[in-house]
Formats: structure tokens, sequence, C-alpha cells
């Protein structure tokens, strides 16, 4: 439903926002982060050629590289080389 307009033209906000928090530093630039992405890209790349060459060893073995890097990638986040959760201080209580 349309926000009320006054005769002047504005509109009148109900509610108050509060500004979000601002987000880290790093910009997503973390060693987890950029194993999951250099971990994905490699078993995509093994995959897509397998899968071009007709050869199931080589999808199987693109896809085991994709499995093992998103498991590897969330090893590194909860040991603390990843994106620091927002809400850290209610886990760490």
């Amino acid at each position: 439903m349309a926000e009320p307009v006054h005769r002047t033209g504005e509109s009148t906000m109900s509610k108050t926002y509060t500004v979000p928090p601002p987000p880290p530093h790093n910009e997503g630039n973390t060693v987890a982060a950029w194993t999951m992405t250099v971990g994905v890209i490699l078993g995509a790349i093994v995959l897509a050629f397998g899968l071009v060459l007709g050869n199931s060893v080589l999808v199987i073995a693109g896809a085991a590289v994709i499995g093992l890097t998103l498991v590897a990638s969330f090893a590194l986040r909860a040991a603390g080389y990843g994106q620091k959760r927002k809400n850290s201080a209610v886990i760490a209580q």
C-alpha cells in the first residue's frame, strides 16, 4: 500500500530505521574464500573436460575435487580463516 502523500508532495515515514553495521574490511579476501574459488574452478575445468571427452573418470574426479574443496573451505572458515559471522558475539557467549 502506498504511503500517504501530503499536499506539499512529501511523504511521511511511519517507522524509523537504524543504519546497518559496516561490513568487514577484508571484502571477502580470506584464505577460506580463495580456497573455495580456486578449488571449484579447477574441479569444474576437470569435470568439463571429462564431459567433453566422454571420460567418466574425469567427471567423477572433477566432482570429487569440488566436494573436497567445499569441505576444506568450510573447515577453514570454522578454524577462523574465513569471514567473521555477523552474530559472532551471540555464538561466543
